[in-house]
């Protein structure tokens, strides 16, 4: 994964590489300002990943973050399997849109496996801009 801060907007960029065909918000309240890259339309194959106010999560431990087992939540997880899917170290959790008669998944959820790795430049980044704002 490819990982970039903008400490001009305080956002995150996550990215396997792979092209992006449609970008979707969180369908969460709280969360609307995460955006997920998605490697088809009508795909759940997440291939990148936008985080606005980026400082709310990082440096990690502030939001969302278990250290226990490296990962950065953001936004609502489901224990259905058949509502999961991964992409290396991306996990999206959707939900059916009970609207839709043609069951489209919408997301509610993204998490990073091992965030102390990916995101140990952006955190740095943001750690130093805090410092020197001091």
């Amino acid at each position: 994964m490819r990982v970039s801060y903008d400490q001009e907007v305080d956002a995150l960029r996550i990215t396997t590489g792979t092209p992006e065909a449609i970008s979707e918000s969180l369908w969460d309240d709280e969360h609307h300002d995460i955006v997920v890259d998605l490697a088809a339309e009508d795909s759940c194959d997440i291939v990148g990943l936008d985080v606005m106010w980026a400082s709310a999560y990082l440096p990690l431990g502030k939001k969302g973050y278990d250290a226990e087992s490296d990962t950065l939540l953001m936004g609502r997880t489901t224990s259905e399997p058949e509502l999961i899917t991964k992409n290396g170290d991306l996990v999206g959790y959707w939900q059916v849109d009970e609207d839709n008669p043609d069951g489209i998944l919408n997301p509610i959820g993204v998490a990073i496996k091992r965030a102390s790795v990916h995101l140990a430049k952006a955190s740095e980044k943001l750690s130093a801009s805090l410092v020197s704002a001091d």
